[in-house]
């Protein structure tokens, strides 16, 4: 297969940068702008320049790691909407886009230090990918005014004024997941309702959305199983699932673990409704032998369409970009994330600021994001925030013309039991 003008190692080498021992100039509070009237000339600021026109934005993400591969397809479907912007001119028709990247390996603590390189290069950042390297950051960001669209579902998060939270929350897809599964099984409201997630805060989230779900069928979650980030085994957890009867069972796991998960859930002939983010897939196992195990028993949640549907508008530049390779969930949510931020500079534009201080003040104060181009629901912004409420549901089914192998059952599905009030 061939890409028509991006692959993953180019697109990884031209924009990243890499984590080197010496530190960039730093910013004070006091050098910050402190706004300009709409209309204004832009004036130069930190990832601005007013005479090339051309707007800097950073990334951080796991270009090395167990993580890697899903990482360098979210850069490439940033890159496919910033180089579709470019190529119609720019923002507003006039300013280019500049994209850097360096590697956080999904490490907190690398996370902080790749901002550190950047930050005096970007207006603000289109991507940081997982949870603790967005808390981590947040100090950092809340110093100087700073902001972010997180690489993040956790809707704890949403409310915090340097983010732009833009996808459907950790919770509100589980809601939606198992909301789906009792309307194509209503015996399901009796089931065994258990969690089998990271001990992180991304698993605290998915037991919770689990737990709202459950309770609005009158249930208790049967069985909580948690399992560490470098955890390879997986049989004394899923032999404590068995033995608790359960039925359904949230997955609160990344690709590199979804393997030795199913391995011990074969061993164990243990066959429940599993729920997934997208996250927990990856396009090599259509070549492995767990793969007929998660096409039976798996749900997929995530946001995106029809992924071979190029009369949505998101996909068809997406192809556009990536050529006869299959479109897979890690390159739209990197292509979301894309679009929230030129939404958000765009706006800044016209208010004549791209300082933090402006950028900050224009998502306060922009209301919502409505245009997703067919790949995500309405995020509102403002005092009082909404997350995208729809969950698009896919099954596994890989093919040799499709290995990547998601199919999309339901687009942007909401339950109709209610999503939780802070999800």
């Amino acid at each position: 297969m061939t890409r028509k003008r991006l692959s993953i190692g180019a697109a990884a080498a031209l924009m990243s940068v890499a984590l080197t021992a010496g530190c960039a100039a730093q910013t004070t509070d006091e050098d910050a702008n402190t706004g300009a009237a709409p209309g204004a000339e832009l004036e130069a600021v930190p990832g601005f320049n007013p005479d090339t026109k051309e707007i800097t934005v950073g990334n951080i993400l796991a270009l090395s790691g167990p993580l890697s591969a899903g990482a360098k397809e979210q850069l490439i479907g940033q890159n496919a909407w910033f180089e579709k912007v470019n190529a119609d001119g720019g923002i507003k028709g006039e300013y280019k886009v500049k994209l850097v990247t360096a590697d956080n390996q999904y490490n907190a603590q690398l996370a902080v230090q790749a901002y550190e390189e950047i930050k005096n290069d970007i207006v603000m950042l289109s991507g940081t990918l997982g949870t603790p390297s967005v808390r981590a950051l947040l100090p950092l960001l809340e110093r100087t005014k700073a902001n972010m669209v997180p690489s993040n579902q956790d809707a704890t998060l949403k409310d915090e004024q340097a983010l732009v939270p833009t996808f459907a929350s950790y919770q509100t897809n589980v809601v939606n997941a198992v909301s789906y599964l009792v309307s194509q099984d209503p015996s399901l409201k009796e089931a065994k309702f258990c969690a089998l997630v990271i001990e992180s805060a991304w698993g605290d989230a998915v037991k919770e959305g689990l737990t709202h779900i459950a309770g609005k069928y009158g249930q208790e979650v049967a069985s909580d199983q948690r399992f560490a980030p470098t955890d390879t085994a997986f049989t004394a957890q899923i032999q404590a699932l068995k033995s608790a009867g359960c039925q359904v069972v949230v997955w609160g796991g990344a690709e590199n673990a979804t393997p030795a998960m199913v391995a011990a859930a074969t061993q164990l002939d243990f066959k429940p409704h599993w729920i997934s983010e997208f996250i927990g897939v990856n396009i090599s196992y259509a070549s492995m032998p767990i793969a007929p195990y998660i096409k039976e028993h798996f749900l997929i949640t995530g946001p995106g369409n029809k992924l071979d549907d190029t009369s949505v508008p998101g996909i068809k530049v997406i192809k556009d970009a990536i050529g006869d390779d299959p479109v897979t969930l890690q390159y739209v949510y990197g292509y979301i994330q894309a679009v929230a931020t030129t939404t958000v500079l765009e706006k800044a534009i016209d208010n004549g600021d791209l300082s933090n201080e402006g950028i900050r003040k224009t998502i306060a104060e922009m209301g919502e994001i409505s245009d997703f181009q067919g790949l995500q629901a309405t995020l509102k912004l403002g005092e009082t925030r909404t997350l995208p409420q729809g969950t698009t549901l896919y099954r596994y089914n890989p093919t040799d013309e499709n290995p990547y192998g998601l199919d999309a059952i339901e687009v942007l599905y909401e339950a109709p039991e209610g999503n939780g009030p802070n999800f």
